[in-house]
């Protein structure tokens, strides 16, 4: 999608902002840019949309050159969402987000309803807000407006520099979920600039750590933790972070073998599944072992007169999953909240595959201590 090719900026007095950087960005892929001040985070962010041009290398998006663009038209195509949001005081909050697709001709028609849908995404009723002003807006509100104005006109690139980092600490961590959300549903190919580890660690599907204009590391956020590439790297992360990936484990080591059953069993049958294999629950699938619902002993003695029912017909579907591909820590808060002793584990196709319980978590952390 993105592509950097031995670029440099060196300005007339002899400084190099960035020395020979070559790196692709993904289509999709939220990419966030961090490192101390001065390690060139948001030149390198601002030469995609050319605010900054390069003195040597090349930019390219889908393999065309940025610099054959016209600058006016790249940035109308590109997203672009800065710390002091930068909303239009005198116009509403429905004419903020749809100004650049006005300034693109698009119909008023077209992205009026897209506006809506937008500001309906990050918890804002366009009923109530979309007439009223910036000033009237909490900051947390105003910064979830100047997110969803850089997707009004449907970019496949949106730039984020320092976006958050005016908040107060719970909005702030609110709005990294809202944009984590988000993100799953738009796809879009965001470039994040920060200078927060923690709000790098947790939204990002890669991050580059920059240093001195030069990278020093590329990686996913559960790489950069395990396996740091030199000093540097490790201090910025700090020991508090690096010793708390170390403790948590791997989900397959905590996976136990489900006792599972088809959905079409009977009542009678599934009784005798339970007593023989000494359970209070069944975890119901279909004939290609992917996950339908669960089914205990006080759902099966409920409706046990009625020979006609399966387990298909009495199943609970309300009961929490966990993919085998989400961050191993947010398992422990599921299975703290949820009423049941195990959570079952499946994979995108949603095929069973495993369970994690209380006990087996409860075993792991006796290990880790003894």
């Amino acid at each position: 999608m993105i592509t950097f090719e031995n670029v440099s900026k060196k300005y007339p007095d002899g400084f190099e902002a960035l020395k020979n950087l070559s790196f692709d960005i993904q289509q999709g892929e939220l990419f966030v840019l961090i490192g101390p001040s001065g390690s060139g985070k948001t030149t390198t962010m601002k030469m995609i949309n050319r605010l900054i041009e390069p003195t040597g290398g090349e930019i390219k998006i889908d393999g065309k050159s940025v610099s054959s663009v016209n600058p006016v038209e790249l940035r109308r195509s590109i997203g672009y969402v800065i710390q002091h949001i930068g909303l239009l005081p005198h116009m509403t909050i429905r004419e903020n987000v749809g100004l650049v697709p006005q300034l693109k001709k698009m119909e008023e028609k077209d992205y009026h309803h897209k506006v809506d849908e937008l500001m309906m995404m990050v918890g804002l009723d366009p009923v109530t807000y979309a007439d009223r002003y910036p000033q009237e807006l909490s900051g947390g509100q105003q910064q979830r407006i100047g997110v969803i104005r850089a997707m009004a006109a449907e970019p496949q690139i949106i730039l984020m520099d320092e976006p958050f980092s005016a908040l107060d600490p719970i909005s702030r961590e609110q709005l990294q979920d809202e944009l984590v959300k988000l993100q799953r549903d738009v796809k879009k190919t965001i470039v994040f600039v920060t200078h927060d580890m923690d709000e790098a660690l947790k939204i990002a599907d890669r991050v580059c750590i920059m240093k001195d204009g030069e990278i020093v590391q590329i990686d996913s956020p559960e790489a950069i933790l395990r396996r740091p590439a030199n000093e540097f790297v490790r201090n910025f992360i700090g020991e508090d972070r690096l010793n708390e990936a170390i403790v948590l484990p791997s989900l397959e080591s905590l996976l136990i073998k489900p006792i599972s059953t088809l959905y079409k069993r009977g009542l009678a049958e599934s009784l005798k599944t339970m007593q023989k294999k000494r359970v209070d629950t069944l975890i119901v699938v279909d004939e290609k072992d992917r996950y339908l619902g669960v089914a205990s002993i006080w759902d099966v003695q409920k409706h046990f007169n009625d020979e006609t029912l399966t387990l298909n017909d009495i199943k609970r579907t309300d009961h929490q999953k966990f993919y085998i591909d989400e961050p191993v820590g947010e398992i422990f808060t599921k299975l703290n909240e949820s009423s049941y002793w195990f959570i079952p584990v499946v994979d995108r196709d949603e095929k069973l595959l495993g369970l994690v319980s209380r006990s087996s978590l409860v075993e792991y952390i006796v290990d880790e201590m003894l």
